[in-house]
């Protein structure tokens, strides 16, 4: 064997002893690394723990506090419920911790009422409870099999009772299975019933004039009023131009001292009513004594 293949060889050895050793020395620092990372994250999560038992510990004695007990009650937005129906509504315990208060179940026990559209609850520190509602305004009654109350919005919120004390319009035409079968198309027809009482008090005729409007998907809206129990077939909207015919003839009939059982205004620019035997003088009647209707043009 020549020198230089022996020099070779001794050489390959020690490289492998050297590549060896460094792997070795590699493998340590890996495994301090990897030591150095559990430890740090064990601590870290030891800090979390300890900040998340202190924190429990500290909420425990703050509810414990007779400092934060709940001493005031402030409810703003009540028009027909009572501040102490409220607060019993909203099930507060005398004394109780202000910062143990479930706000959000608070609020859906407050909305729970069909008088309360909206409920919010707020702390204020350190012993005040404030409650705000937003209740709900009945414009009209609607007869659904029973007669139940309709918010300003369209919506039926609840039965009618006698205690409520309400004296408005009857929306008639709609039965409680046809509100849910097609919910759309028969709240579209109590908002424009809606939009036609605003209408009329614009123009100056009181709600209770109005004794029934009367829905129907086809023909649209029929007015029936208090006094003398007229007919008034609106169709529907838009309104305005309808009604304003309609004060013109009402007019006029005063002047006249006729009173209509029925007035059409399902036309353009002509209306025609028909009239109470007893205000009219003797004019031909149709075969069977129907009477005859008459046209105006307004």
């Amino acid at each position: 064997m020549t020198p230089t293949t022996t020099y070779y060889k001794t050489q390959k050895i020690k490289n492998r002893r050297m590549l060896s050793s460094r792997k070795k020395v590699l493998a340590k620092k890996d495994l301090t690394r990897i030591f150095l990372a559990c430890l740090q994250g064990a601590l870290i999560t030891l800090g979390i723990a300890s900040i998340f038992l202190t924190s429990i510990m500290l909420y425990k004695e703050l509810l414990q506090l007779p400092y934060l007990q709940v001493k005031k009650i402030h409810v703003e937005g009540c028009r027909r419920q009572s501040p102490a129906n409220i607060i019993s509504l909203a099930a507060i315990n005398p004394q109780i911790n202000l910062l143990s208060i479930d706000l959000k179940n608070m609020c859906q026990r407050l909305e729970n009422s069909p008088w309360i559209e909206r409920a919010q609850v707020k702390r204020t520190l350190p012993d005040q409870l404030d409650i705000s509602i937003w209740e709900r305004e009945p414009v009209a009654l609607i007869n659904l099999n029973q007669l139940h109350l309709v918010d300003e919005k369209g919506s039926v919120f609840k039965k009618a009772e006698r205690e409520d004390g309400l004296t408005l319009p009857i929306l008639t035409g709609i039965t409680w299975e046809d509100l849910m079968s097609n919910k759309k198309m028969h709240t579209a027809l109590i908002n424009q019933a809606l939009a036609l009482m605003k209408l009329f008090e614009g123009e100056g005729i009181p709600l209770l004039a109005i004794s029934e409007i009367h829905l129907d998907a086809t023909l649209g809206l029929t007015v029936f009023t208090t006094h003398n129990a007229t007919q008034i077939e609106m169709g529907f909207a838009p309104f305005q131009k309808k009604i304003k015919r309609l004060c013109t003839l009402l007019e006029d009939f005063k002047r006249k001292n006729l009173i209509p059982e029925n007035i059409d205004l399902n036309y353009r620019h002509k209306a025609f009513i028909k009239f109470k035997p007893h205000t009219r003088k003797s004019k031909p009647r149709k075969k069977g004594g129907e009477q005859q209707w008459e046209k105006m043009e307004i």
